[in-house]
């Protein structure tokens, strides 16, 4: 339950979407996946992948308990587990093979990845992460 005053305030900024808010707090939760186009020519055929991500031609949605991540394709970088918002920004970029392109803040790297897929090993990408930490998983994912 959430706090009264918090609804209070959330019902006045929201008007009349308010309503849908708390019903899509009911919903389950939507969950994704992004194809590495490096390495799957096509998307495989997996018993827990449902519809496509209409903005990105590599994602697809997953059904929220099947832990993709434990599957060895997902070890071996076939895929990689990204919420549906987060493809939105490079398929609006569209970057092409032989540009140069800058992922400032590139940690953990799904966009980088994104990026990658979308040159397909050809041009440069740098992906510069600031955080020490932040950059070792970003160099794992890389």
């Amino acid at each position: 339950m959430l706090p009264e005053a918090f609804l209070t305030r959330l019902k006045q900024q929201l008007g009349d979407e308010y309503d849908d808010y708390l019903r899509s707090l009911d919903r389950p939760r939507a969950v994704a996946l992004r194809f590495n186009p490096l390495k799957a020519d096509e998307h495989p055929a997996l018993s827990f992948l449902e519809e496509p991500v209409p903005w990105c031609a590599h994602g697809y949605y997953h059904t929220p308990h099947a832990l993709p991540g434990l599957h060895v394709w997902h070890e071996a970088g076939i895929y990689y587990l990204q919420e549906a918002s987060a493809m939105a920004p490079v398929s609006s970029l569209e970057p092409r093979p032989g540009e140069i392109v800058l992922d400032l803040c590139a940690a953990p790297g799904g966009k980088t990845t994104q990026i990658a897929g979308h040159m397909m090993g050809e041009g440069l990408l740098v992906c510069n992460e600031i955080n020490p930490k932040r950059a070792k998983i970003l160099s794992r994912n890389i």
